[in-house]
């Protein structure tokens, strides 16, 4: 790993201290829904051929955004240091540019990986600093290092860029997150969000004002029945369609997901954030599907949704990179499934 040298935050903070929207006169307006979907960081990498196909297959299914995900690591879980190994350090504003040059707009997500993922069965929810200077330390470098990729962001011409990643134990501190985002502001002259994880940090969040559109990675259980009608599947929506539009009228803000999935397992809808590796399922590509569908049903319509990121698809899914059971829609029902909501919802001439 390579250890980045301690960052010296500046302030250029603006007086923000309502609810009301905050001007973003200055930033190029993001037109709603965001469709997207989130390109594995795997190899081949951003700018190869595979992922040139790939961008064309997806602006055939309607898709019109994509969010591409540069990895820091951690030694640790409770390591204060964030770097580079040297297959993530790869040449983002070419890839950026690759996906453009395909019709598609971008969203950098950037998020934090560590060995403690595998082997002690950590995620980046474990990263919390009760210790001020430990938390301090971390701060310094997490600016750091997301200074880099808000400049691969703005060198790219990415329109979107994704400040934080799931880090429940870390957005409770709201100042330092308001710091990081007056840092970004100076660099990248776009959008900005937070993913959170969950709706309960997204609740919790008191900084949403001071970005440009609310971030929710979700994975609601909606059914547990082997055979759930639709109206099951819709009924599991309901409290998370409410508790969006709530959060939306809070922050005055469109909410987008910036994360959704579902496995192509029997029972995707049940814990669909389970992995492969954490719980194995048999392959049930049709209950992918109803997922798939259940939830353009219940989001697409709404006057909170800002738009989705499906998780995931590969740049070369002929490589099997997470097998049948993964949650990728690639060649598979849900596919088609996706296609035909998005060539719907733009029948139907929804934009926010």
């Amino acid at each position: 790993m390579i250890c980045l040298a301690p960052f010296i935050i500046s302030c250029t903070r603006d007086v923000r201290g309502s609810d009301a929207p905050v001007a973003m006169s200055n930033r190029p307006s993001l037109s709603f829904p965001l469709q997207g979907a989130t390109v594995a960081d795997d190899f081949p990498d951003y700018t190869s051929d595979d992922a040139a196909r790939l961008y064309d297959s997806l602006r055939g299914a309607g898709i019109e955004w994509v969010a591409i995900t540069p990895c820091g690591f951690i030694d640790s879980t409770f390591d204060t240091d964030i770097g580079w190994t040297q297959w993530s350090r790869r040449d983002y504003p070419a890839g950026i540019r690759n996906a453009r040059a395909h019709g598609l707009k971008v969203m950098i997500k950037p998020y934090l990986w560590s060995m403690d993922f595998w082997t002690k069965k950590r995620w980046t929810g474990d990263i919390r600093f009760d210790d001020s200077t430990q938390r301090d330390a971390w701060f310094r470098s997490y600016t750091t290092w997301m200074i880099q990729c808000a400049e691969y962001a703005r060198d790219g011409g990415a329109e979107l860029l994704c400040i934080g990643l799931e880090l429940p134990h870390m957005s409770v501190y709201a100042e330092q997150w308001k710091t990081l985002i007056d840092t970004i502001r100076t660099i990248f002259p776009g959008n900005l969000t937070y993913a959170s994880h969950g709706l309960d940090e997204a609740e919790s969040i008191t900084f949403w004002k001071d970005l440009d559109v609310v971030g929710v990675n979700i994975y609601p259980t909606l059914s547990r029945d082997d055979h759930p009608t639709d109206n099951d599947l819709g009924n599991g929506w309901r409290q998370v369609v409410d508790r969006m539009r709530a959060l939306s009228k809070k922050h005055h803000r469109k909410v987008i997901l910036t994360e959704a999935g579902f496995r192509s397992v029997e029972r995707a809808y049940d814990k669909p954030w389970e992995w492969p590796e954490h719980r194995p399922r048999k392959v049930n590509n049709e209950h992918q599907r109803l997922a798939y569908a259940s939830l353009a049903q219940a989001c697409y319509h709404q006057d909170w949704y800002g738009g989705i990121f499906w998780w995931k698809v590969f740049t070369d899914p002929r490589k099997n990179n997470e097998g049948k059971d993964g949650f990728s829609p690639q060649g598979k029902p849900a596919w088609e499934q996706m296609k035909a909501d998005l060539k719907k919802l733009r029948n139907d001439g929804v934009t926010k």
